[in-house]
């Protein structure tokens, strides 16, 4: 009886420390299994912060090619998906801001690229509108590049971010893995202990027969419970596989499809290019042409009417000596507007040869041409420092030649003409400018300024073919830079000309000859 007593009380003791025991692991795989639930939902939710990121970045490439696919072929069902893209990159990113409510170094970077994102939303939006009614700045037509441009600044701020949440997958990863070896171990120590127990118990049963059976179950039934469990987790960590491998192929399947898209689009571009310049050779050809079988006529004309002027003029009554000044003025300025027209072309021909010069040797043979033009007339020049860059000479002086007689045109109601000239350094390009004190110009038609025969004044107030400041335009962009002017009227005018200091492999493009809307 005593010793029954004492079988029961040994047995009470394994049951509870088994119990204990049992509970014990229960315990730390439970709360295993919750931490590992909290560490995929925050993974899950990294992996969707790294793919909202994603997403708005190739949202931001794709209107940018929608954009330039809409200058290139002008295809107006390319808005709609355009304005609905614009909407989807602003839900987005109220998405990824939502997102990473919780983490204030994000949200600190989301602060300073909110706002740069919508300032880029309205460049484009604004630059597909001007696009869309036919407007287009002096900068866009003599560069082939969009008004919008990713930054470093907003590419940084992004990798800044995928960086920070990459890290907290790696993290986060880590800790899931940490978990997972935490719940092996508790469950090996189990095992263990249960085994210990087990070899307890069967002492116990091979002293008392009759309650083996009753461990027996016990035991079986316990490692019933513990395969289940485990069984649950593999099949859980199984769909976690699935599911990031579901989301690779979705990420590889769109990343193919924006290179199709890209390659696509560059393969029409060069298409259209090469169509543009042919058009523009042709129409190069055939102004060269024109021009100069416009010239022998036009000295006949010249020629035999002031012949006629001198030799018959008294005898023609005022009338018709008056139509015969007019007929002789209007073929000089026919003259005068072919041979512009034939320095045009050979411009356009010509292949430059650069080499290092001095912009200010330059500048003084250009004001030197123009001598003539202001003799009486009390003009004064102001020259500051020019630098010395690698040009055609030939071109360049006619670049200043055009635009000091511009100059002295416009500043000829000036008591005093003041023209100056100067320079200095923009990001990476040297700008050269001109500034006179005339009559300047309305400064809403400064894109008609650089078109041929396009003209801000009457004939009657300025002479002048409207071609100088094309040739002038056509120059520069063979040296890879660009030209433009601001000015008020009767404010003066000013000239800017900003050229890379080495020469480039710029592909030169040709303007048509003919005024521009």
């Amino acid at each position: 009886m005593n010793r029954a007593l004492k079988f029961r009380r040994n047995l009470w003791g394994v049951a509870v420390f088994v119990i204990a025991i049992l509970g014990f692991t229960f315990f730390l795989a439970l709360r295993s299994a919750s931490q590992a639930a909290s560490l995929f939902d925050r993974s899950a939710q990294t992996q969707e912060v790294i793919d909202n990121i994603g997403q708005v970045r190739f949202e931001i490439s794709q209107l940018m090619n929608q954009l330039w696919a809409f200058r290139v072929t002008r295809n107006p069902e390319l808005q709609a998906p355009f304005r609905d893209d614009i909407e989807n990159l602003r839900r987005d990113m109220n998405d990824l801001r939502a997102l990473t409510a919780d983490n204030p170094k994000q949200r600190q970077i989301l602060d300073e690229l909110t706002p740069l994102i919508a300032s880029q939303l309205v460049s484009l939006q604004s630059a597909m509108d001007n696009a869309a009614q036919g407007r287009s700045s002096s900068a866009e037509a003599s560069t082939s590049s969009l008004p919008f441009q990713a930054s470093d600044h907003v590419r940084d701020l992004f990798n800044a971010m995928e960086k920070t949440e990459r890290a907290l997958l790696v993290e986060r990863s880590e800790a899931m893995h940490a978990n997972v070896g935490r719940t092996y171990r508790v469950v090996i120590i189990a095992d263990i202990l249960t085994v210990i127990i087990l070899f307890a118990a069967i002492y116990l049963v091979q002293r008392e027969i009759f309650l083996r059976a009753t461990v027996e179950g016990g035991l079986r039934r316990a490692q019933e419970m513990l395969g289940v469990k485990f069984a649950g987790q593999r099949a859980e960590l199984g769909h976690v596989l699935e599911d990031l491998h579901a989301q690779i192929r979705a990420r590889s399947q769109a990343e193919g499809k924006v290179r199709q898209l890209n390659t696509d689009l560059g393969h029409r571009v060069r298409e259209r290019t090469a169509e543009l310049e042919e058009m523009n050779r042709e129409l190069e050809a055939f102004s060269y042409s024109v021009s100069h079988d416009l010239r022998a006529p036009l000295r006949h004309l010249e020629g035999f009417s002031q012949i006629l002027q001198q030799t018959y003029g008294s005898q023609l009554p005022e009338g018709a000596q008056h139509y015969l000044e007019r007929i002789h003025g209007a073929a000089k300025h026919m003259s005068e507007l072919v041979e512009d027209l034939l320095h045009l072309a050979r411009v356009g021909r010509h292949t430059t040869r650069r080499e290092m010069q001095s912009l200010r040797v330059l500048v003084d043979e250009a004001r030197k041409e123009v001598e003539p033009e202001y003799v009486e007339r009390d003009v004064r020049w102001e020259i500051g420092v020019l630098p010395e860059i690698e040009v055609d000479p030939g071109l360049f002086r006619l670049v200043f030649t055009n635009l000091f007689s511009n100059a002295v045109k416009f500043t000829r109601d000036r008591k005093v003409a003041v023209i100056e000239v100067g320079s200095f350094e923009s990001h990476g390009m040297s700008v050269i400018f001109v500034r006179d004190n005339g009559a300047g110009f309305d400064p809403r038609h400064a894109d008609k300024l650089f078109g041929v025969f396009q003209r801000l004044h009457r004939q009657d107030e300025f002479e002048g073919t409207g071609i100088g400041l094309a040739t002038v335009h056509r120059v520069v962009q063979k040296h890879g830079g660009r030209v433009w002017a601001e000015s008020e009227l009767n404010q003066g005018a000013c000239f800017y000309l900003s050229v890379p200091p080495r020469s480039t492999n710029a592909i030169e493009l040709q303007e048509p000859i003919g005024a521009s809307v």
